[in-house]
Order: C-alpha cells, then sequence, then structure tokens
C-alpha cells in the first residue's frame, strides 16, 4: 500500500515534467524551426494532458509551464520595470558617406586596433527586455525611456516563440542561468495584410504599419486579447554576470543552442565593402522575406572592443542602423475594377501595367474610395505613382501632371453592383462607401463565412477562404448558421476530392469547438456593419446578451460611449431584419456564447469612472480607437467634442480644433506618453 501510495504521488509530477519538455521541443520545432514533428491534433492532445494534470493537483503548476502562454485575467494597469542595464537607442543614418564616417570613429576609438562588425538585418518591430533567472523566464519589459520600461510579463508569455524555461548550457564548465535577452518583437507580413485587409473590408481605418500594431497589442491590459494577435520575435543581445561574454557572434549562438529565435541573416564584415555588399543585398530583397524590414544594423563584434567605445548619450558608438528608402515606381493606371466585402462595401481597385517594385511585380492596388479618387484626382490611362505602404502593401499616391493625356475625364463611380444580380449601389449619407445590399450577393455571402471563421473572429481552423469556396458552390454553406449543420453532412464532406477522414474531423472538431468563444467574439463574428473587434466589445459589455441589445433603442445606443449614430443605426436595422435575426436564432440553438460570463462581468474595471476623454491628432503607439478602448475597459467615457465637463483631452501629431478648444477651456491636456502613464497607474 506504501508503494502504491509513492506511485501515485509521483506519477503525476513525473508526467506533467515530462511533457512540458516534451512541448517545449515541439514549440521550439514548429514557431522557430518551422519544422513540426507531429500534426496540430497530437500537439493538442499533450497540451490538454498536462492541462488536466496541473488543474487536479495545482501544486504542480510551475511558471515555466506552457500552460501559462493562454494568458489570466486583464490587468488594471502596467507596474514599472528599472532596466538593470540601459536600453540604448542605435543613431540611423541613411548614406554611405555616414557608414564611412563610423567605420572611422570606430578606428579612432580602438586606436585602429583590428576589429570586424557584425551586419544583420533590422526587424521594424518593438524593442523588448526578457530576463530568467534559474534558466526560467521571470519578467517581460518594454523599453520605455530606456531607463525604465512597462512590466508587459504576462503579454510576453504569449509569444510562443519565446521559451518559458532555455535549453541548459555551459560555458567553460560554468551553467549559464541568470541571464538577461533583448529582441524585437514583429509582426509577419502575411498577417498584417490579413489584419488590415479584414479592417477595411470593415470600412475601418487600416493601421499605419506593423510596428506601430505590434506597440499596440503589447500595451493591451488583457494578455488573452494578446495571445489572439500573431505576434513573433528575433533576439539579438544577450547579457550576464553568470559567466564572461566574447562576442556577439558567439552570443547569438549561444542564443540559438538555448531556444531563442536568432536571424539567420547575419554576417561577419572585416571591411567596408563587405558592409556595403550586405547593405545591396538585402536592399533588393528585402521584398522576399516574409517579415518587414526597414534597413540593417552594424554592430562591433568583441565585446571587450564593444566596452573600449562606450555610448553617448543614449545611443552606442559600437553599433549603427543603416535605414532603406520607401520604394516608389511609376506605371500606367488601365482600369479601375471593383471587389465586395462582407458587408457590402464596394472597394475600387487599380489594376496597374506590372511594375517592379521592391522586389516584386504589382498590378494591382487599392483606391479606398470614391473619396479617394476624387481627391488624388486619379484617372484611368494616367501615370501614377506606387508606393508600398509598410514596406508592403501597394498603394496609389498620386499622378505625373505633365504625362496625362488632355482628353481625359473625371473617373465616375459606377451605380450597379458588379455582382451578377447587378443591383443599385448606394451611398449612405456622410460616408465614403458605396454599397450591395442583395441578400444574395455571391461575394458577400463568401466572405461573411470566411470572417465569422477567420482568427480574430470564431477562429475555425480549416474553414479559410478556398474551402468557403468550394463549400458555397456545393451550397453546403448559404450562410453562417450553416457553419453549425456541416456535422450533418459528413459523408458528403468525406466525399470530396482532397478530403479524408482526418481533415473532415478536424474541420469539425474546430466548429465544435468555435462555441466556446466568449460573447463578444461572436457579436463581431456575426457581421453587423461597422461593429468591429473593439465595438463588439463595448456593446457586449453594456447590454450583457444579445436579447438586451436586440431591444436596444438608437438613443439607448448612442448613450454608449463611442457608439456614434452609424453604429447605432446599423445595429437597429440589423435587428429588424428577419433573416438575419433568424440566423442569430440558429446559432443561439447550436449553442454559441450570446451573454456574457460571470467572469467578465467582473473584471471590467471603474478606475476612470466619472472621466471623459477627447483624444485628437495621430497617435504613434495605437490607434486613437484603441485609445478609446483602453479608456472603456477603465470604465471611463470616450466623447467626440470638448466641452467644460471634459476631464482629459489626450493629444497627437498634427491635433485639430480639439487642441484649440482645450487650451481655451483650461481643460487638461495629455501627450501620449502621460496618457501612457495615466493608464498605467
Amino acid at each position: 500500500m506504501i508503494q502504491d501510495s509513492m506511485f501515485n504521488e509521483t506519477a503525476p509530477l513525473q508526467r506533467a515534467q515530462e511533457l512540458r519538455e516534451i512541448i517545449r521541443k515541439h514549440d521550439y520545432l514548429y514557431y522557430v524551426e518551422a519544422q513540426p514533428e507531429i500534426s496540430d491534433r497530437e500537439y493538442d492532445a499533450l497540451l490538454q494532458e498536462l492541462i488536466t494534470i496541473e488543474q487536479q493537483h495545482p501544486e504542480l503548476i510551475t511558471s515555466d509551464s506552457p500552460t501559462h502562454r493562454v494568458g489570466g485575467e486583464p490587468l488594471k494597469v502596467f507596474s514599472n520595470i528599472r532596466h538593470e542595464i540601459q536600453m540604448l537607442s542605435l543613431a540611423n543614418t541613411y548614406t554611405r558617406e555616414e557608414i564611412q564616417d563610423f567605420d572611422r570613429r570606430v578606428r579612432e576609438g580602438l586606436e585602429d586596433e583590428t576589429h570586424s562588425v557584425v551586419a544583420e538585418l533590422k526587424y521594424d518591430g518593438v524593442a523588448i527586455s526578457l530576463r530568467y533567472e534559474n534558466e526560467v523566464f521571470t519578467i517581460g519589459a518594454t523599453r520605455g525611456d530606456g531607463i525604465t520600461g512597462d512590466d508587459i510579463t504576462n503579454n510576453v508569455r504569449t509569444i510562443r516563440t519565446i521559451p518559458l524555461k532555455v535549453t541548459p548550457i555551459e560555458i567553460n564548465g560554468v551553467k549559464l542561468q541568470n541571464f538577461e535577452v533583448r529582441g524585437e518583437v514583429y509582426m509577419l507580413k502575411d498577417d498584417f495584410l490579413a489584419i488590415n485587409s479584414d479592417r477595411e473590408e470593415r470600412g475601418e481605418k487600416l493601421y499605419a504599419n506593423p510596428r506601430n500594431l505590434t506597440a499596440g497589442t503589447l500595451k493591451q491590459l488583457d494578455s488573452r486579447e494578446v495571445a489572439k494577435r500573431p505576434l513573433s520575435i528575433v533576439c539579438y543581445y544577450l547579457y550576464t554576470e553568470d559567466v564572461k561574454l566574447t562576442s556577439h557572434l558567439e552570443n547569438l549562438k549561444l542564443l540559438r543552442k538555448m531556444g531563442f529565435p536568432v536571424s539567420k541573416e547575419t554576417t561577419e564584415c572585416k571591411t567596408l565593402d563587405e558592409v556595403f555588399s550586405f547593405i545591396d543585398k538585402w536592399e533588393s530583397n528585402r521584398e522576399s522575406l516574409p517579415f518587414f524590414i526597414d534597413g540593417i544594423v552594424l554592430k562591433v563584434n568583441s565585446m571587450r572592443q564593444q566596452d573600449m567605445l562606450g555610448a553617448i548619450a543614449r545611443s552606442p558608438k559600437w553599433a549603427i542602423a543603416y535605414k532603406y528608402e520607401a520604394a516608389k515606381a511609376k506605371t500606367l493606371l488601365k482600369s479601375i475594377s471593383f471587389q465586395v466585402g462582407r458587408t457590402g462595401v464596394v472597394t475600387p481597385v487599380a489594376e496597374l501595367d506590372p511594375v517592379l517594385l521592391a522586389g516584386s511585380t504589382v498590378s494591382r492596388a487599392t483606391l479606398h474610395n470614391s473619396d479617394y479618387i476624387t481627391k488624388l484626382d486619379i484617372r484611368v490611362e494616367d501615370t501614377v505613382i506606387v508606393e508600398k505602404g509598410g514596406d508592403v502593401i501597394p498603394k496609389i499616391s498620386g499622378y505625373i501632371p505633365e504625362l496625362r493625356n488632355e482628353s481625359s475625364l473625371p473617373f465616375i463611380f459606377p451605380t450597379q453592383c458588379p455582382c451578377p444580380h447587378h443591383s443599385e449601389l448606394h451611398r449612405p449619407d456622410g460616408e465614403a462607401n458605396y454599397y450591395c445590399n442583395h441578400a444574395e450577393c455571391p461575394w458577400q455571402i463568401r466572405r461573411k463565412i470566411t470572417h465569422f471563421a477567420s482568427r480574430d473572429a470564431m477562429d475555425i481552423e480549416g474553414l479559410g477562404e478556398k474551402v468557403v469556396e468550394q463549400l458555397v458552390e456545393l451550397k453546403l454553406l448559404g450562410t453562417i448558421a450553416d457553419i453549425y449543420d456541416l456535422k450533418s453532412h459528413r459523408e458528403t464532406l468525406l466525399a470530396l476530392e482532397r478530403w479524408g477522414e482526418r481533415s473532415v474531423d478536424n474541420l469539425l472538431a474546430a466548429i465544435e469547438k468555435s462555441k466556446q468563444q466568449p460573447f463578444s467574439r461572436v457579436l463581431y463574428s456575426i457581421g453587423i456593419r461597422f461593429v468591429g473587434e473593439g465595438g463588439a466589445k463595448i456593446l457586449a459589455k453594456s447590454f450583457l446578451t444579445i436579447d438586451l441589445l436586440k431591444e436596444a433603442t438608437i438613443e439607448e445606443l448612442i448613450a454608449v460611449p463611442e457608439i456614434g449614430g452609424r453604429i447605432a443605426a446599423s445595429v437597429v436595422d440589423f435587428f429588424h431584419d428577419e433573416s438575419e435575426l433568424n440566423i442569430v436564432k440558429r446559432l443561439q440553438l447550436a449553442g454559441l456564447q450570446f451573454e456574457l460570463s460571470e467572469n467578465e462581468r467582473a473584471s471590467i474595471s471603474k478606475v476612470f469612472e466619472g472621466n471623459t476623454f477627447v483624444i485628437t491628432g495621430e497617435l504613434e503607439t495605437m490607434s486613437r480607437k484603441e485609445a478609446g478602448e483602453q479608456v472603456e475597459q477603465r470604465g471611463g467615457k470616450v466623447s467626440g467634442s470638448v466641452s467644460k465637463k471634459t476631464s482629459y483631452v489626450v493629444v497627437g501629431a498634427n491635433p485639430g480644433s480639439k487642441f484649440d478648444k482645450a487650451q481655451q477651456l483650461g481643460v487638461t491636456i495629455l501627450n501620449e506618453t502621460e496618457f501612457i502613464d495615466l493608464l498605467n497607474r
């Protein structure tokens, strides 16, 4: 009996330890090396087994467990972290002459001692610091002002390329256990494009660039929301007092051995010609990379020589960044075509004479809406200027006046939808977009279902764009509610080309799993026009259940901060549409969540209760909408106009008349840094 008791106590501990090591191994293979050895289902089974053990034996839970990546309850504020070693910023340069000046200064500082520099890609992301104690991740922090940053540990845990426990290594017989790693958090091109494409379909303002989106994501108080965003990291710095470090290249090798993702595109250069060759190579090939870079970084390789050179102000003398210019090209605008989004919005697209731009051929570019075309006075057969916003999104920024044909005429937006039904388009008052309202518009049907299943919505893995198109054509899907009836068509799915038993079962399992998504995600997914992720969260928190939201009047909706007349009218119209009500009813019967959970209700913060904020100008780390959501998460209200009752006016770059009025009324004005500090108190 004693032996049985000992076995029962030790078996869960041993299995939990074994599972953690197995999961860490497969996380590294999948997220860092991109060479998975097991299927998603096998991985999920391992993780679920570990979750079950930890639930049954909470005393076995460790801080480095992979189960901690999913995120916990939202924080009220971020606490401050003082960096043990100041996080310096690199000086930027844009010319070869400035690179030559850097080389001269290094040689003079080293008194012509032989040296080499390491050239590496400059990822377009956000710098963070990671601290490890006894080989386990303990603290993650933003750069902040270089001396003090924000504690974003919970958010960092959600980034799967960051090891929560490192692979043990020794240097000259000494274990490396306590150290700091720094890196750049970034977003892959395809992920950024997908997020912006979805926002454009909903008629929302696009994110300016992936760096700003990444920064805003890392500043979310709810790590569960961060876990939904596809963030990655590349590590480039190691500091420790455990052992003596000798060179930057050797440090990168140590980081890789411990399980950190390190850039593979790194070269040691012993001459300026080798430096310029590296610069030229990646200026020509940066478009071939799956992530964004905005230049290259040069660092003196020897750690001893880095110490000799030191730093000036907040920049090291031993490193410099060379920035690439934005790519532009000229080409002919052959015609303007149209695509229809899930909400019926009709978007004009420039069909271009193919042109090589930053390493890739561009033949199409968005023109956003009728007002955008009118503002730039873009006409068919113009020679236009094409550039890549965020270094990847093709956009038209103007035309060449002297090359315009004198007989060209201003572009007139069509009055009929390009879909097979050719229904009349309409443009609501005060809007820039035209809409197709035909219920059977095939483009809308496909995109509504694709949106519903997307990662930021119901997150139904396996129900991507091509699969949706196939199932719509086969009449298996006609509305989003039909998704939950697919289980009754299992045999039909199995008979389809390229559909095996495993893929069908995986899809049906993902559909079943989606029923666990919270009310706000469901509300966002069902596709109410103008209701994005943020708006859905606000409505869910304000009305708590779908039944209360159905009965809300325009006046009651407008009374909710950030819900303006356009959104209010759209919500009322949606719930007065019998076909939409029928779909919602079917989703309710299918078991989807249509009310806020008790935990969600309890987590609503009241820190800013009684305070009204007005946000004006362009913010760097977040959009105005995201800033408003941060205020509302803390119980505050966001207004569109300044009055004596306004508590704070948050001012970004190029503020409008609201800034002037705030000064006249003596309202407290916050710049972006002060606003973030207020959020984190």
